[in-house]
């Protein structure tokens, strides 16, 4: 049991670096990072082919009755490996992909007629996965804050030509700017992928009522607004300094969510 739990959780963590790069691919295209991200998810396939046949072999019991999304996702990660080397799909393999960990991550961790101790151990891991993405997320979009503060300062110190130590430290705009998106990127992102885990969890726990939780309602705005963030600067809507403000003005979003989190009408204070 030990082992096939640490296959579930060392395939999810995969395919998250898997679809982190595929984003980012879609957002500058590079080789490397879709090298990196096809590599990745061939891992994934390969993590699900030895499940599925040590499931067919009876060396790992069945856990639930959710196979059916299992053999469903492998599939659909088959067939968008096959896409992929055919042609560049970005757009159409990264939505894939996502609806793909979805299914999976329902597969791994919705426990339904298993035992009180399976049940336990599932939901204890799906928790700590759901927590990891959302720190990480929150993380990136921490730093995306600071990089565009850094941003606006260096383009104040540039309009004012004070040519000092400061400036002659800081990266060049460019650089800066790329850093800044690549963070708001890979931050809405792995909030998505959280905030998937986290609604499978709440389902489990909570019930139908989660979706009165002021918590759940705050993340999704704070996906929507940095996911609009994003949006905007690849369509090259936003850039430079109008860029930067409104990255670094919506740290506040955050902040306001963490604080619903400890109000006593979410369930996330005792979590």
């Amino acid at each position: 049991m030990f082992a096939e739990r640490w296959i579930y959780d060392f395939t999810i963590y995969v395919y998250a670096l898997s679809l982190l790069f595929a984003c980012s691919d879609f957002l500058h295209a590079s080789k490397r990072a879709q090298r990196i991200s096809y590599g990745l998810l061939m891992l994934v396939w390969l993590l699900q082919t030895t499940e599925f046949t040590l499931r067919v072999f009876e060396f790992f019991p069945m856990a639930t009755r959710f196979d059916s999304l299992f053999i469903y996702s492998w599939m659909l990660v088959s067939f968008t490996l096959i896409l992929n080397r055919c042609s560049r799909l970005m757009m159409f393999s990264l939505v894939a992909n996502l609806f793909s960990f979805t299914v999976l991550a329902i597969h791994f961790f919705f426990a339904r007629d298993v035992s009180p101790v399976l049940e336990q151990l599932l939901l204890s891991e799906l928790v700590f996965i759901h927590m990891t993405m959302a720190i990480m997320a929150y993380a990136a979009f921490t730093l995306a804050s600071i990089c565009a503060g850094l941003y606006l300062i260096t383009t104040s110190l540039l309009k004012k030509r004070k040519w000092n130590r400061l400036l002659r430290r800081l990266p060049s705009l460019d650089r800066l700017q790329l850093i800044l998106k690549w963070l708001v990127m890979s931050g809405t992102l792995l909030l998505l992928i959280a905030l998937i885990l986290g609604v499978i969890y709440a389902y489990q726990t909570v019930g139908h009522d989660f979706w009165m939780d002021l918590k759940i309602l705050g993340s999704l705005m704070v996906l929507f607004v940095y996911g609009f963030v994003l949006y905007r600067s690849i369509m090259n809507k936003w850039y430079g300094r109008r860029l930067a403000w409104w990255t670094t003005l919506s740290i506040f979003v955050i902040i306001c969510n963490y604080l619903l989190s400890k109000s006593s009408v979410s369930f996330h204070h005792w979590i």
